[in-house]
């Protein structure tokens, strides 16, 4: 194991989850995309969509389908037939207001400026569009010392601290669900697979623990 590479990107992390490169999988996205209740033909555009597991999803419901990703490589792996292109969420090669929807999976906490990611977002989206949002955070709510997690959980925040956050950019929040089982059932294939524990980068200080979410927000619609 190359454990200068992130941990998404080690070739032995992928045999083991196969394209949907975070907990929880398919299935979550599932769930999510029903709460969202998109129409047939909706413009969706999955960022960081890596290996296209999603993308997969949305083109069988019938969506307007686009993929971003900032690793040429991960693009290279995604089998799609939906456009893609490359580039990172603090600055979207998109127009304003030109999405109905847009999935942001185990994104945000690696972003090194969550708001502008956030923003941006906002600003592609049309009044009422949703976000399907799923990430790590941290469940010990009001930990003072949430910088300090490390590895995969380094951008990891509270629940509130999350929420504050997508209100700040223009979003209410239509859903939040813990789905840290996911988390911990993932941890546990890999230690049994072999990862040291240490390598899944789910260390936090100050005894803040690290859970998975699943959360559907909406861009708030301009007041007439």
């Amino acid at each position: 194991m190359d454990a200068a590479l992130p941990l998404f990107a080690r070739p032995e992390f992928r045999d083991l989850t196969g394209p949907a490169l975070r907990p929880g999988g398919a299935a979550l996205t599932e769930r999510g995309l029903d709460v969202c209740g998109l129409a047939r033909g909706a413009r969706v555009a999955d960022l960081g969509c890596g290996r296209g597991a999603s993308l997969s999803l949305l083109e069988a419901r019938g969506f307007s389908t686009l993929g971003l990703d900032p690793s040429a490589e991960l693009l290279a792996e995604a089998r799609t037939s939906a456009p893609l292109l490359r580039g990172r969420g603090e600055a979207l090669p998109l127009a304003g207001e030109s999405l109905d929807a847009a999935l942001c999976e185990c994104v945000l906490s690696l972003s090194p400026a969550p708001d502008a990611f956030l923003a941006e977002t906002a600003r592609v989206l049309a009044p009422g569009g949703r976000l399907l949002l799923s990430d790590l955070y941290l469940r010990s709510p009001g930990d003072p010392a949430e910088s300090q997690a490390a590895g995969c959980a380094s951008g990891a925040v509270s629940r509130c601290l999350l929420e504050e956050r997508l209100m700040r950019a223009g979003f209410g929040i239509l859903l939040f669900e813990d789905h840290s089982r996911s988390l911990a059932e993932l941890a546990g294939r890999l230690i049994f697979a072999g990862f040291p524990q240490e390598a899944l980068g789910l260390g936090c200080g100050s005894g803040a623990r690290p859970g998975y979410c699943l959360c559907v927000a909406q861009k708030r619609k301009e007041r007439a």
